[in-house]
């Protein structure tokens, strides 16, 4: 039997991949991530978060974007190339072209159970490395698992259930009803 071998992927090559394929591919320093399209129960979950973010921020100096707008997690040995579901950016962001090269505040990924470990495990070892403030993992079945940066590491993480009210770490006003949002 062969062994297998793992296959460094350049940026541009990840690039040309990520034109052609139909779902979602996300750079993870020389691999790629894939991921199939999202279901109807996601698009609504990450909609109604969505909503609620963009009703809080309305007139500030941050702004909340979803899914199709990249982020690069870079340093001078690794990059990483993520289309997160939910991020909050604020004024000091940085940007290359369309995607942002800086970190941003607050992510929500939206969970599938098939591919569950790329957040619980991969992204948050990356999201913590590269200093995102929050980082919450959004089970569809109704509950919220929000890891905050204190001294640069993710403490013990808090859940929200269904019946909770999800309040930032970061933002002390933000708050909502999970209710809202797992109806």
């Amino acid at each position: 039997m062969e062994p297998i071998r793992n296959v460094f992927i350049t940026p541009d090559e990840f690039e040309e991949i990520q034109s052609k394929y139909d779902g979602i591919c996300e750079y993870l320093n020389g691999e790629i991530l894939f991921s199939s399209r999202t279901s109807q129960n996601h698009n609504r979950i990450v909609r109604r978060i969505l909503s609620k973010l963009d009703i809080f921020f309305d007139g500030s100096k941050c702004e909340p974007f979803a899914e199709q707008i990249e982020v690069i997690f870079k340093n001078e040995s690794e990059q990483y190339r993520f289309l997160p579901d939910i991020f909050v950016m604020c004024e000091d962001a940085k940007t290359l072209g369309e995607s942002f090269i800086s970190s941003p505040k607050i992510i929500f990924e939206v969970v599938s159970e098939k591919y569950s470990d790329n957040d619980y495990f991969i992204k948050a070892r990356i999201y913590q490395k590269f200093k995102v403030l929050e980082y919450n993992i959004v089970e569809p079945n109704g509950s919220i698992t929000q890891y905050s940066l204190i001294d640069n590491v993710y403490k013990t993480p808090k859940v929200f259930n269904k019946e909770d009210t999800y309040i930032s770490t970061v933002f002390e006003n933000l708050k909502f009803n999970l209710s809202d949002i797992f109806k």
